[in-house]
This record gives C-alpha cells, sequence and structure tokens, in this order.
C-alpha cells in the first residue's frame, strides 16, 4: 500500500522549568522520542494512551504547530519536516485537516454555521455556493441551519460542524484529537458512526488520537500504544490476548474493570 504519512524517528524535547533561557539538554524533557508509524491512504491508525504521553504533540508536530528536533515527517510523498514560512506550510494544510477536543473553544461564537463551515473553502479562494448546506447534510444535521450560530447547539452538534468545517477541503488526512472525550456516551458513540462513515465513503485517511482504548478499537484497524512519550507496540485488537507488553495489558484491564463496574 502506498504510505501517506511517515513519522521516522521523531523526537520533541521541552524544558523541564518553563521560561527557561537558552536550556541546555540536562534541563530537557523529551515529550515524544524516537517515535516511527506510517499510515496508508485511507486508514484510520490509533495512538492511544493516558494523558500526557505524548500524543497530542505528535499530533501538532504533523499538523506544522511545532517543529520537531530530530526525525521526518513525510505527508503525501513531499518532506514537510523543515517547513515554517507560511507559504510553504499552507498547501499542506489544505490536504491536512483537524478536529480537537473542545468544539466550543474552536468555533467562533460570532460567526454563523454557514461561515464557519465555508471558511477554509474562503481561505484558499474556492467557491463556497452550497457548500455549507452540502456539508451540513454531510454530518446529519439540517441544511437550512447555515444560519444559526454555535451557542444554539448542543455539544454532539457543534462537534459535528467542527467535523464538516474540516472535510470541505476534501482532506487527505484527519487528525482527531479527543474528538468525543467532552460528549456523553450516547453521543460519542453517535460521532464515531459518522466518522466510521465518512472516512469510509470519502477514503479520507485518520489519526485518531484518544486515551479511550474503545472507541479507538472501534474505528481503527491498527491501535499504536503510547507511553512516555514512545509508542511501545502496535496491535490489529485492544485484546489481552494480542497485547504483549504490560502497560497495554494494564490500560485494557482498567477497561474490563470498569466496564464490569
Amino acid at each position: 500500500m502506498d504510505a501517506l504519512l511517515e513519522v521516522r524517528n521523531l523526537t520533541k524535547l521541552f524544558p523541564k522549568k518553563p521560561f527557561l533561557f537558552a536550556p541546555d539538554k540536562r534541563s530537557m524533557f523529551a515529550a515524544v522520542e524516537d517515535v516511527s508509524f506510517s499510515l496508508q491512504r485511507g486508514e484510520a491508525l490509533g495512538l492511544v494512551g493516558e494523558s500526557g504521553c505524548g500524543k497530542t504533540t505528535i499530533a501538532n508536530l504533523i499538523l506544522k504547530l511545532l517543529s520537531p528536533d530530530r526525525g521526518e515527517i513525510i505527508f503525501d510523498g513531499e518532506d514537510i519536516t523543515q517547513l515554517k514560512a507560511h507559504r510553504e506550510i499552507l498547501p499542506v494544510r489544505r490536504k491536512m485537516q483537524a478536529v480537537f477536543q473542545n468544539s466550543g473553544s474552536s468555533l467562533d461564537p460570532h460567526m454563523t454555521l454557514g461561515k464557519i463551515i465555508t471558511e477554509p473553502l474562503k481561505n484558499f479562494g474556492l467557491p463556497i455556493k452550497g457548500k455549507a448546506e452540502q456539508y451540513l447534510e454531510l454530518v446529519s444535521l439540517p441544511p437550512d441551519w447555515v444560519s444559526r450560530k454555535p451557542h444554539q447547539l448542543s455539544g454532539g452538534q457543534r462537534q459535528r460542524v467542527s467535523i464538516a468545517r474540516a472535510m470541505v477541503l476534501k482532506p487527505k488526512l484527519l487528525i482527531l484529537d479527543e474528538p468525543t472525550s467532552n460528549l456523553d456516551v450516547l453521543t460519542a458513540s453517535q460521532i464515531l458512526a459518522l466518522l466510521r462513515h465518512l472516512f469510509e465513503e470519502h477514503e479520507t485517511a485518520v489519526l485518531f488520537i484518544s486515551h479511550d482504548i474503545a472507541a479507538v478499537d472501534k474505528l481503527c484497524r491498527r491501535k499504536a500504544v503510547m507511553k512516555d512519550g514512545r509508542i511501545i507496540e502496535t496491535l490489529s485488537s485492544l485484546s489481552l490476548e494480542e497485547a504483549s507488553h504490560p502497560y497495554t495489558k494494564k490500560l485494557i484491564e482498567s477497561k474490563l474493570s470498569i466496564d464490569k463496574s
């Protein structure tokens, strides 16, 4: 298969204490350390682990919101590792979109849903007529909601709008960073079903970042488990039978104990 995304030996260091001036290696820690993985076109890959293990840092590195200290990021056949200038990153952003955890803070409260969804098209000088209605319908919201504002929607509905905004550019890669963690169980299940339908129908590759192993297991064919900035194993099923690392087994056992309680 043709890899859309290749991450090779990626490392990101941060100061152990904030606001350090010109810190040396002894005063740094690795939020991400020597991480490598690939994502095929149209594939959904899960990145799972507890808070603080480096999942979101990886997302920010791929999205070019951070620069790595070591390693390479190859996206759609191009080495984007050292891209920094806005004019260099802009073409990459058109092919790579993200949906974040807090839909409330990622949607401008002063904008209508129509303007929120079509803003990416406007930024790239693309036609916008009828697109807001089309993409509201795509995420199972009424097309005539184009004039509504985010405060008129529930949390799940706002997350659907975030997904519509991300999909309107028809990206090759969709990065989902804890997109269901602020939602109730029923709404989260509906959002997962929507995401599965979208990436299967539109052949969009998905990097799904979550601490919820049940959600990752449901959505993704492969699951990479992270601990302390490293990927410790990659599995086809988050089950005790397949897991080999003690940390992975601990995560699965924790989930099983919650399900039984």
